[in-house]
C-alpha cells in the first residue's frame, strides 16, 4: 500500500490542486516560488536593519573627542563683580520699661518727732540735672523738676455694665382686657349695662322685623368715660339706635388697672334684639 504522507508534501499538494488544469497559469508558478521568495525577503530585511544599526557606530569611530585650541589664547578671564546683598537690619522693638532718671532727695523736710541722724545731705553734683524725689538715686540726666511716677501694671479695668434704658410706657395706649390686671367694669356689672341699653332702645326706629344683631365697641378712659364708640351690624338703623342708646347712658365705668394705675382699655359687647 502506498504511503499517504507523500501526498501532503507541498509539491504533491500543488500537483493535486492543479491536476488536469493549465499549469502555465500564474498561480501555479507563484505557489511553487513562494517559499524561495519569502526566504530571500527575510535575508534582505535582516541585512537592511543591520546596516542601519551599524552606521552610527561607524560614524562615531571616525569622530575625534580631542578639542584643539588652534593657537588661540582664552585667558585670563575677568569676572563681573558679584552684587553684594545688603545686610538685613533687625529692628528691635522699643522697650516699654520707663527710663530711669537721675533723682535727688528733696531738701524740704516735714517736721517729725524723731530726727534721722547721720544721713548725708545731697551735694551739688547730686542736684545737677536731677529730679526731686524722696530719695537720691543714680540715673540719666533730666530736666524734670519732679521724678515721674512709677508705672504700675495691674489687671485691666473692667467697665461697669450699662443698665438697659428704662422703658417708658405710653400713657395713652389702649390695652386689651386680657393684658391688664383688673378689667374695666360697669356699676352693677355687665348685665346692668345690657339692661340699660335694652330699656332705652327704641325699636320703632328700626324698619325691620325679626332677630337683629350687632357688635358694640368703645374705649373706657381713665376717668371712666367712654370714647371711640362704634356699632357694626347688618342693619344701619339698628346700629344708629344702639349707638344713640349707649351715648345716652350717663353712668361712668370703673376704668381698668395695670400695676395699680388706671389705664385706657378697649371693650367689646355683642347685642341682639327681636323686633316685632
Amino acid at each position: 500500500m502506498k504511503d499517504l504522507s507523500t501526498f501532503f508534501v507541498k509539491d504533491n499538494l500543488d500537483e493535486i490542486v492543479f491536476s488536469n488544469r493549465n499549469k502555465a497559469y500564474g498561480a501555479y508558478a507563484l505557489r511553487n516560488e513562494y517559499s524561495s521568495q519569502l526566504t530571500k525577503a527575510l535575508f534582505v530585511g535582516v541585512a537592511f536593519f543591520a546596516s542601519v544599526a551599524v552606521i552610527p557606530l561607524i560614524v562615531s569611530a571616525f569622530s575625534s573627542d580631542v578639542i584643539t585650541d588652534n593657537g588661540q589664547d582664552y585667558g585670563p578671564y575677568i569676572l563681573d563683580p558679584v552684587e553684594e546683598i545688603p545686610e538685613i537690619v533687625k529692628v528691635t522693638p522699643a522697650s516699654s520699661v520707663p527710663v530711669k532718671v537721675k533723682m535727688v532727695e528733696s531738701t524740704i523736710y516735714t517736721p517729725v518727732r524723731d530726727v534721722k541722724k547721720n544721713k548725708p545731705l545731697p551735694t551739688d553734683d547730686d542736684k545737677k540735672d536731677a529730679a526731686l524725689s524722696s530719695e537720691t538715686s543714680p540715673g540719666e540726666a533730666t530736666t524734670l523738676t519732679v521724678a515721674p511716677p512709677a508705672i504700675k501694671v495691674g489687671p485691666p479695668t473692667v467697665a461697669p455694665p450699662i443698665a438697659p434704658p428704662v422703658r417708658v410706657e405710653d400713657p395713652n395706649i389702649i390695652l386689651d382686657p386680657k393684658s391688664v390686671d383688673v378689667s374695666a367694669d360697669f356699676k352693677g356689672g355687665i348685665n346692668a349695662f345690657r339692661e340699660k341699653v335694652a330699656q332705652n332702645f327704641d325699636t320703632e326706629s328700626v324698619d325691620k322685623t325679626g332677630m337683629v344683631s350687632g357688635v358694640i365697641t368703645f374705649v373706657v378712659e381713665k376717668d371712666g368715660s367712654i370714647s371711640n364708640l362704634k356699632v357694626t351690624g347688618s342693619s344701619s338703623e339698628f346700629n344708629s339706635e344702639a349707638e344713640r342708646t349707649v351715648k345716652a347712658i350717663k353712668t361712668k365705668w370703673t376704668p381698668a388697672q395695670l400695676k395699680g394705675k388706671a389705664v385706657r382699655s378697649s371693650f367689646r359687647m355683642p347685642i341682639s334684639m327681636k323686633i316685632e
